[in-house]
């Protein structure tokens, strides 16, 4: 099985960058990113988007099988509750990790995308951490509206004191640790 690997997912997730929907929430490669976690076409992706790029990035061929372990949904908060559920949601993000942004108006996450890169931090003035992040979503428009149109790279401040988390995915990663000994062959005499 392929290992879990943070670098697969942000690699696969750049692949995309510059689709663009075809109406609606509608376009061949969306209503894949929606066929792929069981929706119509037509719904919102941003969460279709990740588990696609996660789903194909680690496809192994021979096995036939691939060893992403977030849930098959469309669902930012049922992202969230697996997360949760798993002990891998998290208030400081790492290149790889999945976001959830929070809305405040839903009480719930909202949003979703991959941090490629975290280039920043810092603190408000009253002392709550925030990160500054290059990220890859689907479903988003230049000035980051869950409501919209394609794939991109976009820059996000995250704030976890209002209910920013992300999403450490690569922690389940289940397989055997390797054995730590050197094998050293014996010399022929």
């Amino acid at each position: 099985m392929i290992p879990l690997t943070p670098g697969f997912l942000i690699a696969a997730a750049e692949a995309f960058v510059g689709l663009r929907e075809e109406g609606d929430n509608r376009g061949l490669m969306i209503e894949l990113f929606l066929k792929g976690v069981n929706q119509p076409p037509g719904q919102p992706w941003c969460a279709a988007f990740v588990h696609h790029v996660g789903q194909r990035s680690h496809f192994d061929p021979v096995a036939s099988k691939s060893s992403w372990p977030l849930p098959n949904t469309a669902s930012c908060y049922m992202l969230g509750v697996f997360a949760k559920q798993k002990q891998i949601l998290v208030e400081e993000p790492l290149e790889g990790d999945v976001f959830l942004l929070w809305s405040p108006m839903l009480a719930r996450f909202a949003h979703t995308g991959i941090v490629s890169r975290v280039f920043a931090n810092g603190a408000t003035p009253a002392g709550r951490p925030w990160f500054d992040c290059h990220t890859i979503e689907g479903n988003t428009t230049d000035d980051g509206s869950r409501e919209g149109w394609g794939v991109l790279r976009r820059i996000r401040r995250f704030y976890p004191a209002v209910g920013d988390r992300f999403v450490r995915w690569a922690d389940l990663d289940d397989r055997p640790a390797l054995n730590s000994a050197i094998i050293v062959p014996k010399r022929a005499a």
